[in-house]
């Protein structure tokens, strides 16, 4: 009784662990683009870094906006005096302080402060970059590992129907319809399919590794992908002359870059003028005398005027690197931006290009497809045309289905260009 008792704890422990566990939503082995998206942003090292580098951005902002409040201090001290007249400090003194400091007037502070919020609001769009341009190496890897699985099932197809083709025509050999170059043809090509057959398993599992890699979701050949089809159309996608990439986070992030620039050039032109500060204390000193500390109690404020009169040409230096750090930002802006359109440009004709052979591969595998039953018929009716004719035939339909397959990939990668550039991480529904 006492051990089944314990069975029973134990039992209970091992319950309340599995529930504590989370659920993976990847048991089944079906994995969603979505689903990758997702994980790549959450877990990949390169998106936290991103964020790390944005987090820094707020403290040192919010740090410049604290220096900008009146602060206050508590000091004290005790110390001891020697040369002086005893019957003054008896070789000691002690003090006790509240001091309080503001700057009425410090534009290159206030300025500063407004540089790194523009640099804050940079960083924040600069970790978007980063989750959107690791959502589009997703999204590539996602449609090479699906495309690759694609020609696998194309090919082993082929390897099923050349296996039956193969048989027959060694029966054709033994009747005499057909010579011994017809079986050799069939073995070579029977040979060749199998070798491409490896090359996409060995593709596929390489990009699965890779995808592995970016969400961390274990992948094994046996994985399958999901993904929703989106139309082969264009009607959908903007003209380039109705683009401004304003949504683009890499190009947000350069603006506020620029914009950051401007306020540091203000602030390097303003340490030319004066700053105006206000300080005042309250406290208590003390001087030891022969018996007993004689203390002092009282209070004291002033204003405190900086004019800068000579500084060996430091703040001209410093305006002239500010002003050189602002050109160089508007260069890049202009840069990014033309760098930008010409890859727009360039998705729109690759993906116009990709739905016009979408558009001529659906008619030409059915073609295909009728050609080769229609030799396949007349060689296993008696061997009336070559076996050579007929591999070519399906080594036809094959390559066509393939082209098929490779022009839908070209489409949805122009896609998830198009949605890069523009800043989308999801893009279309899928």
């Amino acid at each position: 009784m006492k051990h089944f008792c314990t069975w029973i704890v134990v039992y209970a422990a091992v319950c309340v662990l599995a529930a504590a566990v989370p659920r993976t939503a990847f048991a089944g082995g079906t994995i969603t683009l979505r689903q990758c998206i997702d994980k790549a942003m959450k877990d990949y090292p390169l998106s936290g870094y991103a964020s790390a580098n944005t987090r820094l951005s707020a403290n040192k902002y919010k740090q410049s906006r604290a220096f900008l409040l009146p602060s206050v201090d508590i000091a004290s001290s005790y110390g001891r005096a020697y040369g002086y007249d005893p019957a003054v400090t008896n070789g000691g003194i002690a003090s006790l302080q509240a001091v309080a400091q503001v700057d009425i007037f410090n534009p290159s502070r206030w300025l500063t402060t407004k540089e790194l919020s523009m640099s804050y609001e940079a960083a924040k769009y600069k970790q978007e970059a980063v989750e959107n341009e690791l959502a589009y190496t997703v999204k590539r890897m996602f449609i090479d590992a699906v495309t690759y699985g694609e020609k696998i099932a194309i090919l082993e197809e082929n390897i099923r129907s050349l296996d039956d083709y193969l048989a027959l025509t060694e029966r054709l050999l033994s009747s005499g319809l057909v010579t011994e170059n017809d079986v050799l043809r069939t073995r070579i090509d029977l040979d060749n399919s199998n070798a491409a057959l490896k090359s996409f398993i060995a593709k596929r599992l390489a990009r699965l590794n890779a995808l592995s890699s970016l969400t961390g979701i274990p992948m094994t050949p046996g994985t399958v992908l999901q993904s929703t089809a989106v139309p082969f159309t264009v009607s959908s996608v903007p003209a380039l002359n109705d683009v401004t990439f304003s949504s683009n986070p890499a190009m947000q992030s350069v603006r506020y870059e620029e914009r950051s620039r401007r306020y540091n050039v203000r602030a390097e032109k303003s340490k030319h003028l004066p700053t105006l500060g206000l300080e005042a204390d309250i406290g208590w000193v003390a001087q030891p005398q022969p018996m007993n500390y004689a203390p002092y109690r009282g209070y004291s404020y002033l204003a405190t005027l900086d004019l800068p009169i000579f500084e060996w040409g430091a703040v001209s230096y410093g305006v002239d690197a500010a002003e050189m750090g602002l050109q160089k930002m508007h260069y890049k802006r202009e840069l990014l931006k033309n760098e930008l359109t010409l890859s727009y440009e360039n998705a729109l004709k690759d993906l116009a290009s990709a739905v016009e052979r979408i558009d001529l591969y659906r008619k030409d595998i059915k073609l295909s497809k009728q050609n080769f039953e229609y030799s396949e018929a007349r060689y296993t009716g008696g061997g009336m045309i070559s076996s050579f004719e007929v591999l070519l035939d399906r080594q036809l339909m094959t390559n066509t289905q393939t082209a098929m397959v490779e022009a839908k990939a070209d489409f949805y990668k122009s896609i998830y260009k198009i949605e890069f550039l523009r800043g989308e991480i999801y893009g279309q529904k899928r």
